[in-house]
């Protein structure tokens, strides 16, 4: 990743943006090891904004940090993720009752999905930077941690972002056409209509939907890599 594209960020931010980019475009594979003096010499930055940078991407869990061993991209495991998946699933259910009463009674978390929603429509139709994916998987995680939000249950937010299904939707952004990323923003908009409606069947159909399309693609694209 050329980093003049990062010119009004800091050194840490450009470190991070350029990995993540690498690693959702495959230039850094799931499984390769991470060493700082390399990464330095690859983004032309010095050794301390890339391991601030590193820490970051662990703590999304792009990265992992083994004792002894270092840092790697986080690997795929397919079977794994199939599980989580299910879990995620689960966990977007089962709470759609409590979630839809949150939503109606907070207008400024409306008003937040509403942008949301805005922002990555207008991104996925006219975005032309090289760094676009990476803002659209930022905007696509943030829907989902707002949903479940309006749990109200900042036990199950933890364990729902510590399940950690949202990493590999940081693979999909350029393997899919615009078409395709747009029917996500499209099912996120069904969510959010539902959620207006005060509808739990509808709510439940709309998640259903975007689970089902994403896990597919997710998939597909993890067993073509």
């Amino acid at each position: 990743m050329d980093v003049k594209h990062y010119q009004n960020h800091t050194l840490v931010d450009i470190a991070y943006l350029a990995l993540k980019s690498d690693i959702a475009e495959g230039s850094l594979l799931p499984g390769q090891k991470l060493i700082t003096r390399e990464l330095s010499e690859r983004y032309g930055v010095s050794e301390t904004p890339i391991k601030q940078a590193l820490n970051r991407l662990i703590s999304e869990s792009l990265v992992e940090n083994t004792p002894r061993k270092g840092m790697r991209v986080k690997d795929i495991d397919l079977v794994s993720l199939e599980e989580l998946l299910d879990v995620r699933r689960m966990v977007e259910m089962y709470y759609a009752p409590s979630i839809i009463r949150h939503f109606a009674e907070n207008a400024e978390l409306q008003e937040r999905f509403k942008r949301n929603i805005a922002e990555h429509r207008e991104l996925v139709l006219y975005g032309a930077d090289a760094r676009d994916h990476v803002r659209n998987y930022a905007l696509d995680l943030e829907f989902h941690q707002m949903y479940i939000g309006c749990a109200s249950n900042a036990r199950i937010a933890q364990v729902y972002n510590n399940l950690g299904t949202h990493v590999y939707a940081c693979y999909i952004y350029k393997k899919q056409s615009q078409a395709e990323t747009i029917a996500g923003v499209d099912e996120h908009e069904a969510i959010y209509q539902a959620l207006g409606s005060g509808s739990l069947a509808a709510l439940q159909e709309a998640v259903e939907i975007h689970l089902d399309n994403a896990r597919r693609k997710i998939i597909s694209v993890l067993r073509d890599r």
